[in-house]
């Protein structure tokens, strides 16, 4: 099974207060620069049982976060004594200096008869994790004014109550109140003022909305974007304008602000100019809350984003099409022959390949030169084209080496016939710098009803080519079809390998992924290995495809991941609750994803084993969504909303879900070994490692090398801003045991080596 990695890297910090200071978050918290009004002050008196803060920093760090209240607010022990107040408190009458150190119903403003009789009761339900409020008469005002005292648990991160925070709200002065939210409502209206002065000059498609997403204002840019009269779409709905496939991104995105507070929704969508033509927008959606809390309107802004999307379908032809001739690479091909064969063992309808190597090629390179040697490469591939059939893959290989890949043919008899098309199309001489060149071919067939892997099927053909090419050149030779020893060979692996699930025979080994700025460990990949009873450690390119064409890979694939959980358990022990997640990547295969049981599985297991999801993650191959890509990202959402992370898994590799990348709930994006290796001196792979890099960065995915043997290829990771890595070059897939080193002593410092 192939194996995963990743680790999302976040590091929490409290922002810097008024005062100049900024309680340390706590640990497993949230970053608290997005945090602001009550929830902040109750997250940073939860800090202040950070150990390392001694009593005077303690003492400061409580003072700044009670200061941010406007109300009156007192810190107290679980026993109701008060430990500190803001300087609100005077308002109310209490001495703050007087009162610390003493229960709070002994304050000299309580009015009420026996107030301990009121508030002691108050202070033990917060201390035993239920806040309430109750309303007693003081001493304090002309005319003495009642007040509503609040008090609320504050909770450590480990969910037990720490101290607690209560609050005196001044019930008389409603005059004050309301003249605020008049004053609340004239800001507003202010705001919406300058909202639409500054929407009059913006270059971008500024609109404001209904809660139901119709126009009310539309910014004078439409006009320039989409030649379209502002005036004219107010009262209009956004699904008018938008192509018809985006009209379910627009509405979820519709929906989805108006159920996230006043975080912001970001959405990619085409919308429609006036002439017929289409531009694709980045459309970020606002809430606009009342004084309430609910949802007044919803603010819009679409940044043109054309040129973006053309750069990326360049970027697509320029990873998965060949520069010369413009037909699909090796990838592409390999990606539909993935495809085909999977189609093939539903239907068992023949696949058939043919490699395709011209003979006399390298003589026109030498005697016309290489400018004579692409024009025949593009004569070549437009007389090729011809015969490709509907459905069917025409590829350049590589140099002189073309392959067509033909589904649903009646096994080798059509594939020898589309050979001998083949054949009689290039013997026709071809004219090149006004001389006649005549170009021959020897072609090599393999056939496969989805037994074999691609580049398993590939290499039969090219292997038959080189049968062809020694027979004499200019003929075609058939690889021969598995015998029947060697198919009562693979019954006899298949009944070993039920027999190795069911007896443990399976084990785990880990490769360490590092961070490329710090050279911290980050993460594990879980490689999964059959121990065999002879003794032979079995790799797992040798019985996952077995175990995938069988259905065995799903009983695997749970132990996989529940043992990956057992030992994130064992690992977790050692660390500190301050170091960050280190997590354990498993891979899912397609067999898996389109388990409906495995998103229960998964939350049960990581619940069984003990752990946070912070500390498992999986991934998926892009060919593992080929089948059914819709229900695939929905698998995928149930998992993300566990709290699981998930990744991509070689990519570069799978162009037939490409499209998909900006929908899938994802964290990581993994580049192929493939790319990696030739970084040091292929500059198409820079070129494609680089654009890869940051196309994912744009998407705000983390993204991680496999397959680092080299420092010259670290060194080019490093230059293109790559986050983290693995491979031979740190360490190579061991045992637990052997990296239970990083944990006790070096605390995740790699060892290059």
């Amino acid at each position: 099974m192939s194996d995963t990695d990743d680790h999302n890297r976040a590091e929490a910090a409290a922002p810097a207060d008024e005062a100049g200071l900024a309680p340390p978050a706590a640990a497993g918290a949230e970053p608290a620069s997005d945090e602001s009004g009550r929830d902040a002050v109750l997250r940073r008196l939860a800090a202040l049982t950070d150990p390392d803060l001694d009593d005077l920093s303690r003492g400061l760090h409580a003072r700044v976060a009670l200061s941010a209240l406007d109300t009156p607010a007192l810190l107290c022990d679980l026993d109701g004594t008060v430990l500190d107040a803001n300087d609100a408190v005077a308002a109310t009458g209490l001495d703050r200096e007087a009162l610390c150190g003493r229960p709070l119903w002994t304050a000299d403003i309580w009015a009420t008869t026996n107030p301990g009789a009121v508030l002691g009761p108050l202070v033990e339900a917060a201390a035993e994790g239920r806040p309430d409020a109750r309303t007693l008469d003081t001493t304090h005002g002309d005319p003495p004014r009642p007040v509503r005292v609040t008090v609320t648990p504050v909770h450590d991160t480990d969910g037990s109550i720490v101290v607690l925070l209560a609050e005196l709200h001044d019930l008389a002065d409603r005059r004050r109140a309301e003249a605020i939210i008049a004053a609340t409502n004239r800001a507003l209206t202010e705001a919406e003022s300058i909202f639409r002065a500054m929407a009059e000059h913006t270059s971008d498609l500024v609109c404001l909305h209904e809660p139901d997403g119709t126009f009310t204002y539309v910014s004078p840019s439409a006009r320039r974007l989409l030649d379209r009269d502002p005036a004219s779409l107010v009262g209009t709905h956004p699904r008018d304008l938008v192509d018809p496939d985006s009209v379910e991104a627009l509405e979820g995105a519709l929906a989805d602000a108006g159920r996230r507070g006043t975080e912001p929704t970001r959405v990619p969508l085409r919308f429609r100019h006036r002439n017929g033509s289409h531009r694709w927008f980045e459309t970020v959606v606002t809430p606009i809350l009342d004084e309430t809390g609910g949802l007044r309107q919803l603010q819009s802004s679409s940044r043109d984003i054309t040129e973006q999307k053309r750069t990326e379908h360049d970027l697509i032809r320029l990873a998965f099409h060949d520069e010369l001739t413009g037909l699909p690479n090796r990838a592409l091909l390999l990606d539909r022959l993935e495809q085909a064969l999977a189609v093939s063992r539903r239907t068992l309808q023949p696949v058939g390949v043919l490699f395709i190597d011209l003979d006399g090629f390298k003589t026109v390179n030498d005697t016309l030169g290489h400018a004579a040697g692409d024009a025949a490469l593009l004569a070549v591939a437009e007389r090729l084209r011809a015969i490709v059939r509907p459905g069917d893959t025409l590829a350049r290989f590589g140099g002189d080496e073309f392959v067509m890949l033909c589904s649903g043919t009646d096994g080798a008899r059509g594939a020898t016939a589309v050979a001998r098309r083949i054949l009689e199309a290039l013997n026709e001489p071809f004219h090149l710098e006004g001389r006649e060149v005549r170009l021959g071919a020897s072609i090599g067939i393999a056939t496969s009803v989805g037994t074999a892997d691609p580049l398993q099927l590939v290499e039969q053909a090219d292997t038959a080519m080189y049968e062809a090419k020694h027979e004499g050149r200019g003929r075609f030779a058939i690889h021969d079809q598995l015998d029947q020893s060697i198919a009562l060979e693979r019954i006899d692996t298949e009944t070993a390998l039920r027999r190795a699930v069911a007896n443990g025979e399976l084990r785990l080994h880990y490769q360490p992924e590092l961070d490329l700025d710090t050279g911290r460990v980050v993460g594990f990949e879980a490689l999964v290995r059959w121990q065999h009873p002879e003794g032979r450690l079995v790799p797992p390119g040798e019985f996952i495809p077995l175990a995938e064409e069988t259905g065995l890979i799903v009983d695997i694939g749970r132990w996989v991941i529940a043992e990956a959980c057992r030992q994130a358990a064992r690992w977790r022990v050692h660390r500190s609750p301050d170091d960050e997640p280190l997590r354990i990547w498993v891979n899912l295969s397609a067999r898996q994803l389109g388990d409906p049981d495995l998103v229960d599985y998964v939350h049960d297991t990581v619940r069984r084993a003990g752990i946070s999801t912070d500390d498992i993650c999986l991934e998926i191959t892009e060919s593992a969504l080929m089948d059914d890509a819709e229900a695939a990202a929905r698998q995928l959402g149930e998992l993300r909303r566990l709290g699981i992370s998930l990744g991509i898994d070689d990519f570069g590799t799978g162009y037939s879900q490409f499209a998909w990348l900006h929908r899938l709930p994802l964290d990581v994006l993994k580049i192929d070994r493939s790319f990696v290796q030739g970084l040091a001196d292929d500059t198409d792979s820079a070129t494609i490692v680089a654009a890869i890099i940051d196309l994912a960065h744009a998407l705000g995915l983390i993204v991680i090398a496999e397959g680092v043997e080299h420092p010259s290829q670290l060194d080019v990771l490093r230059e293109l801003e790559c986050d983290q890595a693995l491979g031979f070059l740190f360490s190579e897939p061991r045992e637990p045991a052997a990296f239970d080193h990083l944990l006790r002593g070096d605390r995740g410092e790699a060892d290059p080596t």
